[in-house]
Parts: structure tokens; C-alpha cells; sequence
């Protein structure tokens, strides 16, 4: 009767609360002694009781407790008092109640667990008397219900008990009428739904919509969808907009109401709010009072409310009873300002709201009310009436002249947020022979993915891009670019989309012409792109769309063509006046233009009042018209050549514009006569005065060509290891030379980057010339044609951001031998020694986040520099990217080959070597990236592919490869071996010739399960144990009955012992044994105890005798043969409980049986071995590695020998020294060194045919010494 009682679980001191743990074990404890009438029992049986209960870290607790005096160990009270002590160490009783007072009723938790909660914590916070009230105290002011808390406050006398009552009752209640009002509900909804069957079903006649003002059928609306201009809602037109109808509630305060006039409202702020510099605020403006209907959208209902318009008050004040009569309740913010009155009336404010209005000009303006519980008129203030536009200052231009930042302010509209022009949205048009190309998601990183999903949630309210969640032909991978303050820029890579759009070819005006008059939905969708978030569309025409040139410049002319002294070019416009007033006024226009059909313009790029600008590719100026400085500094800024090779380059470069100098072999005289290879080079006064005579005759005509937008526009560009040049030639002139230096980080990029940063270069600095027409640039660097055509996520960080620069061109890459190439390569190699360069912020930003972002220490980044410092091999490299790599492959150096293969990806950054943005390892530390690649125990393509993804050296892979195949612990917890080939037992020529034997267990009882290999008879005989005398009882009475067997093939237990060995002798039988642990050796009879398991399990569930089971089994035909086991054995049927007709009873005679058993047999292997793999042969006293059959890992051993007459069996010594047998699949080829002592005599010499012994080194062991049992 004691044992049904649970005792408590072994109590875990090392996890979770100790203390509180220990309080509800020891209750469990003291109720199960109780139970079980043992808490009357002597101590020192307590004691033991106690301590066996408690488990195993108990024991070792209570044996570091030091007992005073030590009789004590044996008083089961001082025990008790001892782990009390252990389990409860000194309490911070401020600490305690700190807890207390910190609890609050959480979201969804029942009160009854709330009061529990605050009981508990309060037993530990010593309030002794005061307990009960501060409980009570705790819950009135922590329970989440404010109208409950409301009600205890007003109850007088409230005690412990009744707080409680109250709060259980108040939450019972609660609970009781949600129930019923879902029943309500669902009888509602119920009875709408047999309602709405009921109704007829809609004529097909046409009627007058009241969403677009037509008459249609009813599903056929126009308006479905589409966005209403006026309210900016959806379904509907604005000629028939819900502002117009009667839904929109009209506020008209009743004049019979009592009004209080705030002539004068002014702020006054707490004095704990504000520093004693706060002073309230008056504005003076004395005008005439009037009223302006103005729209308010309140949690999305719109309603109109006449204001009275008062410039005198600062804040605007909203009545409360406006927002009864159209029955909406938003929630107020709480306020610390006061309000007062002309007359210093104050006035409370039941808090603020922020609510978007709108009027016939302006939608949407977020404006700040103060809802007052009073009968006045709803006031607009003077900041309002300004936000709104409803008043002006019509003396703002005239008073005095405006700066640049005065000016931005005024029309703060107009240089913040995002504009749109207000036509019909831009639709892309698509070629006929267009095929859409959906990318697949980019992996964006998950230190940036937070980020990410701000920007879009930010672009989406902004109403930028939108969610998409329907399919679309059209997925455009995005491009991720943090800026150097942190945040995000989103673009498309349109590469793609950009190929197969139509042009408008609007006429772009050209230079001469500027300056003698100086005198929709599918495109959105088009525009989808995929993040880690799901797939969104841009909504407006994103970055690097081909069209975006053409498209500007139609709609900006369309905008501001009429304005005198307004010219156009694509995104830039130039305001001209012939003085200051003239030019105010131009501009003025401009603004208010912009402001009103919503076109925001960007401050930074504002060139106010000046009396000359830069405007395409022209200074412009009073004095009139001149080239641009920039495109010939490069050559007047020239430095002087030091040398022979510097010299010849000058004179290849004038060799190619020769056509165009007058006189040209007399001009390069001087030079010419010092490149001679007898002459020293001599740079004196006469090659100075000629080298500054080229430079004037480059920068002037007729060899400088003047720009014609008509022309073909050719731009050679190149890189030095120095420096950055470009030309920009028409029909074969130049019309710009633009050359600098490269920064001190720039010369350590990769030289496929630096020659992309020349194309940037040559780009930013011609912008005027060639933005929105096409262009052919010409590079000496082939491999530049395939990076600007790559997918960007195959491509650096920096040259994402590159080809991002040029997304917004049209041109196209072709490769130019270097020696057709003068000016460019010239260009390069002699630019301006004084000008100053600073790196690109973006660029110096991808720079310092390669190393930023580096996983690592700071302590782990200066070894690698100092081990790359350190390193011949990449010192070579480190020469080779600063000077230039060799022409010829053959010239660099064996160890650096392998490098030159990736020449173009190799950079260096603050020290480091980087392949794209893969850190290159010194050889000092590749042994330890190797171990902190395989720290995890990943296999080999595993830890290639992490790898690969951040770090690089050659012959990286084959070094992963021998560490994680030499690793002992991946070795120790490797996967099974895969199945081999299927071996099958020889199909005997009689039945009962070979047979297969075992014991099975089912239900506490032990079954011999014998099969016949030939015919398929099964027997089942119970055993009533499983002695091998027993056995040899069973099979005697089979034998008997069915013949002895030729071969009986059996496990090893019990049938490898002595007395089943002189049984076999005796009965003149063969036997063999199956490898230890490998049932598939036998796997006739493995097959023969699951059938007689399934027959068994069933039977015992049906109740019924399994003999029955078994005789059917017999009777039924085998598949495949169409004879069953009873036909095979004994040429005829058994008679069973089914009826059946005598001649089916009778004996036949069966031929062919052993080949359609062989036929059947062979169909199995054909299908088996689909799957299976041979496995390879080991060497003697080759290292592998034994599965232990126990924890399922593989243990160190050396292979011996191979089995004589079973060819997967193998001997095998493990590390104790002993010999045993495994099947080959229980074995495994090692690469890690381990030492087993290998006797040169371990050899097996003999094995009997019976298999129950083996000889080694002379010496006969039974089969038992060394055979792993089950």
C-alpha cells in the first residue's frame, strides 16, 4: 500500500531558484513521510530516507557539512536546519520589497495568480503586522482594470479580504458577459446570414453609381480601385467624393450657445518643466475676425468644422462637444500647459490630438488642437491659420532682400520631404520582344537587416513603395547602401529592366540652344523588388530607370516653360534676371510654382544670387560665356616629365592629335632630341618653354573641340597606379581633360577597382556632357566589360557602389588596347601634383566597415597585420597591387601565381590583404583559422563553404579538407556507413537444406523462431528459458519432425557455446554464425520475427490463439511465386478454418520452384543495389575505427585480418588490446594518428569451419574470449 504513494523527485540544487525549490521539496517530503507513516520512524532512518530521497548532489552537500558537535550529524532536525541554511542564504530585505512594491497585474494574468504572486514575495520582505495592508495596497494600485482600481479607492474600510472579493467578483463578471456576448454575436451574425440568402439576387439592369457618377451594372464600376484626388481615399471619384455628400458631418455652433471669446491664449508651462529663461509667448496683430471651413480626419472619419480664424491666439483650440456630435473618442495626450484667457480666465484642457486637416488647396497638414470642455467656437491660431496657408504676409519680399537659408525657410515646403509632378503617373513602356526576369533574394546581412526593415517601413508610410502580395512577372533584386551616418539608401539593380524599355527620345536641348535663349500601377509593378521581408514596388520612378533623363525633362518643361528667364536641363534649373528685383521675381514665381503642383526642390544643390555658374559644361556668366576651367586643368596643371619614358608618353599623346596642330614637329623639337637612346636626358629651358607651348596649344582651338550634343560621345579612361585620367573625344578632338591623384586608400584598391573608379570619375566630372545620352567608353582593362555586367551580389561592396554611380548613364564598355590609348594612359600617369584630393565619404565608409565589421578583437586584427607585415609570400603581393602586377604570367613569381589568377580582386586596407571583401590569412595563422573553422565539428563542405564566404588563401580548400578528415572527434561521431551491395545466401536445392534460427521476446516470454531459407516455413516454439540445453530440446523436436538441416545460420548467443557445438557434431550439421550486432547476415529469419511479432501483437489484441495466424501465414502464397510455404514443404494446401474444395487439397507436384526462387532473389538485389556502395578493402594493420554498439560512436583500432570463409567479416584489435570480429560495415578507414601496439604477429593463422574458434599466434581462444555478446 506504501509504494502507490509518490515520493518527491531528486531534488536539482544546481539549476533555477534553490531557495524555493528546497521549500516545495521539503513539503513534499513531510507529506510523503506522513503518508507512508514513516515520520514517526527514528532519526537516523529519517536521516537515510532524506538523503536517498534527495539524490545524488544532496549527498555531496550534506558530506561537506560541518556538524557542532558531531552527535548533531545523527538529529534529523539539525539536518534539516543545515540544507535550510544551504538553500536560504541572507536576504536584502530592501531588495525583497523592492520586488514587491515593482509588481503589477501582466496582460492576461488571473487575479487569483496576481494575489498568490504578491503573498509570496511579501514572506520575504518582513512587514510582520503591516503585511496584510500592503498587500492590499499592492493590488488596488497594480491590478491593469482603472475603472476597478477606481471603485476600491471609493470603498471605505476596505480590508484584505474585500479587495479581494471585490477584484475575483469584478473579473468572474467580465468573464461571464464576454460569453454572452459572443453567443449575442454569433446568434446575430446567424440570423444576418439567413437574411442575406433570403434576398432576391441583383438585376442585371443598369443604375447610377454613387461612386463615379455613371450608370453601369452592378460589379462594373470604374472607380473600383481607383484613388479618389480629392480625399485620397480608394472606390471612388471626386466628382463624387464622401466630402461632398451628406456624410460629412458639418459643424455649425448653435448661435443660441453660450460663447466665451479667447481673445488671447497664451502658454504657461509648469515651473518644473522650464528653466527660469521660459516666458510666455504674445503676438500683436491686430485684424479683422473671420471663418474657414476646414476638413478634420479623426481615426479615418471626416467631418468639416467652421473655425474662427484668430491670429491673436498662439495655440488652436478644438471644443469638446464637436467631437461628441460625431461620435468619435480618440485618445487625448496628456498635457502639462495651462491656458489663459484675455482677462487671465484660465481654461483647463482636457489634453491634445493631433489630427490632419485639409482644405481646397492643402490635404493632409498634421495640426495640434486643444480640446477645451466649453461652448465656444472652435479657433484656429495664428500657427494654424499660417500652416494652412489661410493668412499671409504680404510684405515678406518687399521689406528687404532674403538670404539663401531666409529664402529655404519661407518655402520650407518646397525643399523638404518627397514630391511628385502631378500629371498621370509615368508609365514604363516595355519592348515587344521584352521576357521578364525575376531575380532571386539577396542574403542582406544580419547586423543591417533591423535597419532595413525601418527604411521600408519608413519608405511605405512615406507612400514611396508598397508591399506587394500577389505575383508579378517583374522582380528586380535591391541594392543596399549605408550612407557614412548610418542609414540606409534603397535601389534597384535595373540592369535587367533598363535593356528592354522604350525610349521617349524627347529632344534634350543642347548647350548652344540653352544659352542663346539665356540671352503608373504596371510600371510599379515592373518595379518590384525582393528583401528578407517579403517583395515590394517603388511608387515613384527609382534610382537608375533608363528613361528617368527624357522623362524629367519633358515634365519639367511642361511645369516651368512659361516663366521668362526659366531654362531646363533634365533635373537642374537656371533662374536669370537682368537685376535683383527682376531675378527675386523670376524665382518667386519658381517657388510658388513648385508649391503648388507639389515639386520639392533639394537646398544643398541651391545656388542662390551668384553672379556665375557651372551650367552644362559652361561658365555662365554677366561678362558672357567661357569653358569650364575643370576640363582643362588636367592639362594646365600637367606635371613636367621626369624622364625618357615620361617624355615619349607627352609625344604619343601629341602624335595622336597631330592632325590638329599647326606646325606640330616644330613645337615637340626639343623633346624630341632628348629621348634619343645616345643622349642623357637633360630636362632644360628649351623642353620646358616647349612642353608649356603644347600645354597652351592643347586647351585652345582648334584642338580642344567645343561640345555638340549631336555628336558621338567617345570617353577614354584609365588608371595609373598614381592616379585617375579620362578624355572625352568627338569625332576624334577632345573636348575634356580631367586627371587627379589617387588618395592613399585608393592605391590600395584592387586594379579592376581602380579602373572603375575612373569611369566613375570621368562620369562625375562630364556629367553635363553626357547625362541622358549615350556614350562609348573606351578601356585598356578587358575584365572591366564582365564586372559592369555581373549581378551585383557578385560583385565588392565598393564596386556595387560604383556601378550604382553609373546606373543613372547610358553607355556601354569597349576594350581598347592600351597602345591605341595615348591620352587617357598620359592623362594618369601626369596629373596635378598640387591639387589636394580627399576619398569619396561613401567610398571611405565601405573602406573602414570592411574592417568595422570584421568579426574579431582588436587584438586579433593586429596580429593579422603584423603577420601579414611579416609574410614574404604576401609582401610580394602587397608590391605587386601598389606597383602593378607584371604584363606576362610567366614573370611573377612561383608562390605568387596562384594569386595572379585573382589579381583583379586583391586590395589592401589598413594593413590587411583582401580578396573582394575576403580577408587573406598569413601562413603563420592559417593552422588556426583551420582549428577555428572546425570548431564546431561541421564536415568538410560545410566548413569550405563558411570558409569561402569570409577568408582566403590558396590551397584553402585542400587544407580544410585534411583537417576535418584528421579530426578524431568528427571521426568518433561519424554517420553509419552506407549499406554494400546486397550478398544472398545460395537458394538451397530442398527444403529444410538450410535454415535460419533465433530467439524472440514478446510479452516476458521467449520464442524460438526457426525458417526454412528454401520454402519459407516458419515455426514458432515457446521457450522456457534460454539455455542452450533448452534450444537443443526445441530444435531436436523440429528435426524430428522436418529432417536434420544441412546448415543452420544463427546469432551467437546461446548457439556459440560448447554444449550447442557437440550438438552440431553430434546431429552431423553445419552451422555458422552472423557478425556481432549485424542482423542483415541473417536476414531470413530477422524477416520471420517481425511476421511472427505482427501475428503475435494482433492476435493478443484480437484476443484470439496465434497459432492461427501462423497456419495462415503457411497456407498464404508467397509474392512473386504464387506458391505458398506449405505447397513448397509438403506439394499440397493445408486445410484451415476457410471451406475449401478437396481437389485443392490434393497433393501436386511443383517444378522450377529453385529458379523462380533464384529469379526472385535476384529482382531483390537489382533493387537493393541501386541504393548500396561497395566499401573499400582495408590493409593489414591499417588505423580504423570500431562502432561501439552502446553509445553508437566509433572507437580507435587496427585492422588484424579478414575473415577466411565469410568475406565481410573482419578481425579487428581495439585499444584494450582485444581481438574482435565486425562486419564491414561496422568498420571505418581512420586518419587520425592514434597509438594501438601492433604485434607483427597479430595475424589470423586458422579458423575452423564451425567458427567457434580462431587461432592466433599459435594460441586457440574460444570464440567467447573475444566476440562482443548483446
Amino acid at each position: 500500500m506504501m509504494d502507490a504513494f509518490r515520493p518527491p523527485a531528486p531534488l536539482k540544487f544546481s539549476i533555477g531558484n534553490v531557495k524555493e525549490k528546497w521549500r516545495k521539496w521539503r513539503q513534499e517530503l513531510e507529506n510523503y513521510l506522513l503518508a507512508t507513516e514513516k515520520d514517526e520512524r527514528a532519526d537516523k532512518i529519517k536521516i537515510a530516507i532524506f538523503l536517498n530521497l534527495l539524490g545524488s548532489e544532496g549527498l555531496e552537500i550534506f558530506n561537506t557539512f560541518k556538524f557542532e558537535p558531531p552527535e548533531s550529524q545523527k538529529n534529523y532536525s539539525e539536518v534539516l536546519k543545515k540544507f535550510e541554511e544551504y538553500c536560504s542564504p541572507w536576504q536584502n530585505v530592501v531588495y525583497e520589497r523592492y520586488k514587491f512594491f515593482s509588481c503589477v497585474q501582466q496582460e492576461g494574468q488571473a487575479i487569483e495568480c496576481y494575489v498568490t504572486q504578491l503573498k509570496t514575495l511579501a514572506s520575504t520582505c518582513e512587514f510582520e503586522e503591516q503585511e496584510n495592508g500592503l498587500i492590499r495596497d499592492r493590488i488596488v494600485l497594480g491590478i491593469r482594470d482603472s475603472g476597478l482600481k477606481e471603485r476600491l479607492l471609493r470603498e471605505s474600510g476596505l480590508g484584505l479580504e474585500k479587495a479581494i472579493e471585490i477584484v475575483r467578483a469584478a473579473e468572474t463578471s467580465r468573464e461571464q458577459l464576454r460569453s454572452m456576448k459572443e453567443e449575442t454575436a454569433a446568434t446575430v451574425n446567424s440570423a444576418k446570414r439567413n437574411r442575406r440568402q433570403n434576398q432576391p439576387k441583383q438585376s442585371s439592369q443598369e443604375y447610377e453609381s454613387k461612386k463615379c457618377g455613371r450608370k453601369h451594372k452592378p460589379r462594373e464600376c470604374p472607380a473600383y480601385g481607383k484613388v479618389c484626388t480629392k480625399c485620397n481615399k480608394k472606390n471612388h471619384f471626386a466628382v463624387k467624393c464622401f466630402q461632398n455628400s451628406k456624410n460629412i458631418h458639418e459643424m455649425k455652433v448653435p448661435e443660441n450657445e453660450l460663447e466665451i471669446y479667447i481673445d488671447s491664449v497664451t502658454e504657461k508651462v509648469q515651473e518644473n518643466e522650464l528653466n527660469s529663461d521660459s516666458m510666455n509667448k504674445n503676438v500683436e496683430i491686430v485684424s479683422e475676425t473671420w471663418y474657414k471651413s476646414v476638413t478634420l480626419n479623426v481615426n479615418d472619419k471626416y467631418f468639416e468644422v467652421d473655425f474662427k480664424l484668430d491670429t491673436s491666439v498662439e495655440v488652436n483650440i478644438l471644443p469638446l462637444y464637436v467631437l461628441n456630435i460625431v461620435k468619435v473618442k480618440p485618445k487625448l495626450s496628456e498635457t502639462n500647459l495651462s491656458l489663459t484667457t484675455y482677462g487671465n480666465f484660465k481654461l483647463n484642457s482636457e489634453g491634445t490630438i493631433i489630427i490632419n486637416c485639409s482644405t481646397s488647396k492643402l490635404k493632409n497638414i498634421p495640426l495640434q488642437f486643444y480640446v477645451v470642455n466649453v461652448k465656444s467656437k472652435p479657433i484656429l491660431g495664428l500657427k494654424g491659420c499660417l500652416e494652412l496657408k489661410l493668412i499671409e504676409r504680404i510684405d515678406a519680399i518687399e521689406c528687404s532682400k532674403i538670404s539663401k537659408n531666409e529664402l529655404i525657410k519661407q518655402y520650407k515646403d518646397v525643399f523638404t520631404a518627397t514630391g511628385e509632378f502631378p500629371d498621370e503617373p509615368y508609365r514604363i513602356t516595355l519592348k515587344d520582344n521584352a521576357i521578364p526576369v525575376i531575380h532571386p533574394p539577396r542574403r542582406v546581412p544580419q547586423a543591417l537587416q533591423p535597419k532595413l526593415k525601418e527604411t521600408l517601413d519608413k519608405l511605405e508610410k512615406e507612400k514611396i513603395v508598397s508591399k506587394v502580395n500577389k505575383p508579378t512577372d517583374w522582380v528586380q533584386s535591391l541594392l543596399i547602401v549605408e550612407k557614412p551616418n548610418g542609414n540606409l539608401r534603397l535601389c534597384l539593380d535595373p540592369r535587367d529592366l533598363n535593356k528592354v524599355i522604350k525610349r521617349e527620345h524627347y529632344p534634350i536641348p543642347s548647350a548652344d540652344d540653352i544659352i542663346s535663349r539665356l540671352e503608373d500601377e504596371a510600371s510599379s509593378e515592373i518595379c518590384t523588388f525582393n528583401t528578407p521581408f517579403g517583395r515590394y514596388k517603388f511608387n515613384k520612378m527609382p534610382f537608375g530607370i533608363a528613361s528617368a533623363p527624357e522623362i524629367f525633362q519633358k515634365r519639367n518643361q511642361k511645369l516651368f516653360r512659361d516663366i521668362e528667364g526659366v531654362e531646363i536641363h533634365f533635373d537642374d534649373i537656371i533662374v536669370v534676371g537682368n537685376d535683383e528685383a527682376s531675378h527675386d521675381a523670376i524665382m518667386s514665381k519658381v517657388l510658388e510654382r513648385a508649391r503648388s503642383v507639389n515639386i520639392k526642390l533639394n537646398p544643398d544643390k541651391l545656388q542662390y544670387r551668384v553672379s556665375e555658374v557651372k551650367y552644362v559644361g559652361q561658365i555662365i556668366s554677366k561678362s558672357g560665356i567661357k569653358p569650364d576651367s575643370d576640363h582643362i586643368k588636367a592639362i594646365v596643371e600637367m606635371s613636367t616629365p621626369k624622364s625618357k619614358t615620361e617624355v615619349r608618353r607627352l609625344l604619343a599623346m601629341i602624335n595622336f592629335l597631330s592632325k590638329f596642330i599647326p606646325n606640330v614637329s616644330k613645337v615637340t623639337a626639343p623633346l624630341r632630341e632628348i629621348i634619343h637612346e645616345n643622349v642623357e636626358f637633360n630636362w632644360g629651358k628649351e623642353q620646358e618653354m616647349s612642353f608649356e607651348n603644347i600645354k597652351e596649344l592643347l586647351t585652345k582651338t582648334p584642338i580642344l573641340k567645343v561640345f555638340r550634343a549631336n555628336d558621338e560621345i567617345v570617353i577614354q579612361c584609365d588608371s595609373s597606379k598614381d592616379g585617375l585620367g579620362s578624355c572625352l573625344i568627338q569625332k576624334g578632338q577632345p573636348v575634356s581633360f580631367v586627371s587627379r591623384s589617387l588618395t592613399k586608400s585608393e592605391k590600395n584598391y584592387a586594379q579592376i577597382e581602380k579602373e572603375l573608379l575612373a569611369t566613375v570619375f570621368s562620369f562625375e566630372k562630364d556629367h553635363n556632357f553626357v547625362y541622358g545620352r549615350k556614350v562609348i567608353v573606351q578601356s585598356d582593362h578587358r575584365p572591366l566589360l564582365a564586372i559592369v555586367k555581373k549581378p551585383m551580389h557578385k560583385i565588392s561592396c565598393r564596386m556595387q557602389r560604383m556601378v550604382l554611380k553609373l546606373l543613372k548613364y547610358d553607355f556601354e564598355i569597349n576594350y581598347v588596347p592600351g597602345t591605341q590609348m595615348f591620352l587617357n594612359d598620359t592623362l594618369s600617369r601626369a596629373f596635378p601634383v598640387n591639387e589636394t584630393v580627399n576619398d569619396d565619404p561613401e567610398m571611405l565608409n565601405i573602406v573602414h566597415a570592411i574592417s568595422k565589421h570584421l568579426p574579431t578583437s582588436e587584438k586579433r586584427i593586429m596580429q593579422f597585420k603584423r603577420e601579414t607585415e611579416l609574410d614574404p609570400e604576401l609582401q610580394i603581393v602587397v608590391k605587386y597591387i601598389q606597383e602593378g602586377w607584371p604584363k606576362s604570367y610567366k614573370k611573377v613569381d612561383n608562390s605568387e601565381k596562384l594569386y595572379y589568377k585573382v589579381k583583379n580582386d586583391l586590395y589592401i586596407n589598413e594593413g590587411l590583404l583582401f580578396m573582394n571583401e575576403k580577408l587573406i590569412v598569413p601562413y603563420s595563422l592559417r593552422r588556426d583559422m583551420l582549428q577555428l573553422i572546425h570548431e564546431a565539428h561541421f564536415g568538410i563542405e560545410k566548413c569550405k563553404r563558411r570558409a569561402r564566404e569570409i577568408m582566403y588563401w590558396t590551397g584553402m580548400n585542400s587544407d580544410i579538407e585534411n583537417e576535418v578528415s584528421q579530426c578524431g572527434i568528427c571521426e568518433k561521431f561519424k554517420k553509419a556507413n552506407s549499406k554494400e551491395p546486397l550478398k544472398p545466401h545460395t537458394v538451397p536445392f530442398r527444403p529444410f537444406e538450410k535454415i535460419g534460427v533465433d530467439i524472440m521476446d514478446f510479452g516476458n516470454v521467449s520464442y524460438l523462431i526457426v525458417m526454412d531459407y528454401y520454402s519459407k516455413w516458419m515455426e514458432i516454439i515457446e521457450l522456457a528459458n534460454k539455455c542452450a540445453d533448452e534450444v537443443i530440446t526445441k530444435l531436436k523436436s523440429i528435426f524430428f519432425r522436418f529432417g536434420v538441416p544441412n546448415t543452420v545460420i544463427s546469432d551467437n548467443i546461446p548457439f556459440n557455446s560448447y554444449i550447442y557445438k557437440k550438438f552440431a557434431n553430434d546431429w552431423d550439421f553445419n552451422y555458422a554464425f552472423i557478425s556481432p550486432h549485424y542482423s542483415p547476415s541473417n536476414g531470413m529469419v530477422e524477416r520471420a520475427v517481425g511476421i511472427a511479432k505482427g501475428i503475435m501483437r494482433k492476435a493478443n489484441e484480437d484476443r484470439k490463439d496465434y497459432f492461427v495466424g501462423l497456419m495462415e501465414y503457411r497456407n498464404t502464397p508467397i509474392s512473386g511465386l504464387n506458391l505458398s510455404p506449405a505447397q513448397i514443404m509438403f506439394n499440397r494446401r493445408l486445410k484451415t478454418k476457410l471451406p475449401i474444395s478437396n481437389k485443392l487439397l490434393n497433393v501436386e507436384l511443383f517444378n522450377n520452384i529453385r529458379e523462380k526462387l533464384i529469379m526472385r532473389q535476384n529482382t531483390q538485389k537489382f533493387y537493393y543495389d541501386k541504393t548500396a556502395h561497395p566499401l573499400s578493402e582495408l590493409k593489414q594493420k591499417e588505423n580504423v575505427r570500431k562502432l561501439n554498439f552502446k553509445n553508437k560512436t566509433w572507437e580507435p583500432a587496427v585492422f588484424v585480418s579478414k575473415h577466411k570463409l565469410h568475406p565481410r567479416s573482419y578481425f579487428v584489435k581495439d585499444q584494450f588490446g582485444k581481438i574482435l570480429r565486425r562486419n564491414r560495415k561496422h568498420i571505418r578507414k581512420s586518419n587520425t594518428p592514434f597509438n594501438i601496439e601492433k604485434d607483427p604477429n597479430d595475424e589470423i593463422i586458422n579458423t575452423s569451419q564451425s567458427d567457434s574458434e580462431v587461432t592466433l599466434n599459435s594460441q586457440t581462444f574460444n570464440r567467447s574470449d573475444f566476440n562482443v555478446h548483446r
